[in-house]
């Protein structure tokens, strides 16, 4: 007898003996409260706890039920069930093993559910595990609490009505009754009952369809799992369980629910957008999820009735190039184009875009300019369908050159509130025309604007020249803006730890200019100091000036050349930009050295 209840003591403690990933408990209880089985005792154990004496029978194959006396915490597994006797405290309960045969179908069954993870199986087998202690059903008739179950739940008592459907559960472990219990779960629409019982929905179905009976019950658990995945957040989840059903049992509603589900929460399209206003004009389709980046071929997915396309995935966006503009297009995204997932399209889906002519446009190809004062002073322009572009010409004074800079109007388009501003704080309107320009249909046509003729009375100076299209929105299309200097001064800057020198020749003959006077100004707008070239065309300026920060800091180089107060020529140079890069003409220097370096001379003798 010792022997004995030391064993059962150690499979106590250690656990049921059964593999901890199978769908179904080795076994199930039918609980009930205050009566104790009297008699037939495998052994006795005390101390002990109801979960341990629940354990130690299951890990005992003679052992056939148990009772516990939650006053002294003693547990009786029982070899036989003989007698029942009332006592208040004890809790008894019948065991019942689950048939071999059943744990088999079961795996086969979990074994189809590959979009849910090992938690949710292991959650449901623990729902079951514990449904009879939660519901003591011992004594009570199946067929008596089943019509009870239906009757709250048709009134409306969907709590009453969950814990009757648990009690029948707790007595026959039916796997239409887990599907109503987790149809009920899912019925509660008070916050706090949504979040006690709602979690159950997922685990119940589950057991739905690990013990279904037939293609219709197992159709109508994973229609259950695939609403609770939805409440539970999973709705991509929800996707491969009424694919399942549908497939188990093709009916029309699971169809629907499943195109549904696809619409809302699958690898679909979501949108489309159509790019007619560049040269080469192309139609992309948004997906859901990204794309692979490699290693797939998209073109085969993709139907479409003209020739010389691309198609080119680009992140979320499958995107088909090569067509013209003023053409319509039907273009067929076919079943089975897959994502990076690995998700594929479950059906085709047909866009269709019109790619009109581009819309008028007008930009400059650069970005800033300097211009020498000749007579064929021009500056070129782009243009997309239009015949004529609108041109203001706006001058901007050396005092307002800091502010313009720092401000970020220098050097790029300006927006329509930027363009008001500049126009009526920083810049002089100094002429307005219109030009001519040729026209390709839809094609970007280059045209030089010549503007010797108007700058000829202008002095020297900072100038922005503004092309729109004529009557156009500005808010909707602003002007472009092409910044240039007018001016025969060209300026180079070198900065090292000696300093900041800088070069100033003519721009028309490339010779030295003597005398010109260099002001470095701060950010502060600030002249920090002041230099004049000498014959060779250099001046330096000490390094000390360069190395100021803050307000001290030097952003600008402002040149001025000739005798005449107010009519010298002008130049400048911001100091922040990059340095130029010359290495795409020859000039890189020297490739930086590896990890050894070496040096080689030879001597100086003649050979």
């Amino acid at each position: 007898m010792i022997r004995a209840a030391l064993r059962l003591l150690l499979l106590c403690l250690a656990g049921p003996l059964v593999a901890q990933d199978a769908p179904l408990p080795a076994d199930r209880y039918i609980v009930t409260r205050d009566v104790d089985f009297f008699g037939a005792d495998r052994t006795a154990l005390f101390d002990t706890s109801e979960a341990a004496c629940k354990r130690a029978c299951s890990a005992d194959e003679a052992c056939v039920g148990y009772t516990f006396n939650s006053r002294s915490n003693a547990c009786f597994p029982k070899a036989a069930i003989r007698e029942r006797q009332p006592y208040v405290g004890a809790i008894s309960a019948v065991r019942i093993v689950t048939p071999a045969a059943a744990q088999r179908r079961a795996a086969d069954a979990a074994a189809r559910l590959t979009f849910l993870t090992d938690a949710d199986i292991a959650a449901a087998r623990d729902l079951a595990d514990g449904i009879g202690a939660r519901f003591a059903a011992g004594g009570r008739d199946l067929d008596a609490v089943v019509a009870a179950a239906m009757q709250r739940l048709g009134g409306g008592d969907i709590l009453r009505g969950l814990g009757l459907v648990g009690t029948a559960l707790a007595l026959s472990d039916r796997g239409d009754l887990w599907a109503l219990y987790a149809e009920t779960s899912l019925r509660f629409t008070a916050q706090a009952e949504r979040r006690r019982y709602g979690p159950q929905a997922l685990p119940a179905a589950i057991n739905a369809y690990l013990r279904a009976a037939g293609p219709a019950a197992e159709a109508a658990a994973l229609e259950r799992m695939a609403q609770a995945l939805v409440r539970d957040g999973r709705g991509r989840d929800s996707i491969p369980a009424l694919r399942l059903a549908v497939d188990t049992q093709p009916r029309a509603d699971l169809s629907a629910a499943l195109d549904d589900a696809i619409g809302k929460y699958g690898f679909r399209v979501v949108g489309d957008q159509v790019d007619s206003d560049s040269a080469a004009p192309r139609l992309c389709a948004e997906f859901s999820e990204q794309l692979a980046k490699a290693g797939v071929d998209y073109a085969p997915f993709v139907r479409l009735d003209a020739a010389g396309y691309a198609v080119v995935p680009e992140g979320t966006s499958l995107c088909i190039e090569g067509l013209a503009h003023g053409q319509r297009y039907n273009v067929t995204f076919r079943t089975g184009l897959p994502s990076a997932s690995g998700d594929t399209l479950v059906r085709d889906v047909t866009l269709r875009a019109y790619m009109r002519d581009r819309s008028p446009a007008v930009r400059f190809p650069g970005r800033t300019f300097v211009l020498p004062r000749t007579a064929d002073a021009a500056i070129p322009v782009d243009s997309v369908n239009v015949t004529d572009v609108a041109l203001r010409l706006r001058r901007v004074s050396d005092r307002n050159l800091l502010r313009a800079l720092q401000d970020g109007y220098f050097g790029r388009p300006l927006s329509t509130w930027q363009d008001r501003t500049f126009a009526t704080e920083l810049a002089q309107e100094v002429w307005t025309g219109t030009a001519e320009v040729a026209q390709i249909l839809n094609r970007d046509v280059k045209t030089r604007l010549p503007l010797g003729e108007v700058l000829a009375a202008q002095p020297t100076g900072i100038y922005a020249l503004s092309a729109a299209v004529p009557g156009a929105d500005p808010y909707d299309d602003p002007a472009a803006t092409q910044w240039f200097v007018l001016t025969d001064i060209g300026l180079a800057t070198w900065a090292g730890t000696d300093g900041l020198t800088v070069a100033a020749r003519s721009l028309a003959s490339a010779a030295a200019l003597e005398g010109a006077e260099l002001q470095l100004i701060s950010r502060a707008n600030v002249v920090l100091g002041t230099a004049r070239t000498g014959a060779d065309g250099y001046a330096r300026f000490p390094a000390g000036l360069t190395r100021g920060e803050g307000g001290a800091a030097p952003p600008l180089l402002v040149a001025r050349h000739g005798a005449a107060p107010g009519a010298e020529d002008i130049a400048f140079l911001p100091l922040t930009d990059p340095a130029f890069d010359l290495s795409d003409r020859g000039v890189e220097g020297r490739a930086p050295a590896g990890p050894i370096d070496t040096f080689l001379a030879t001597d100086r003798g003649a050979y």
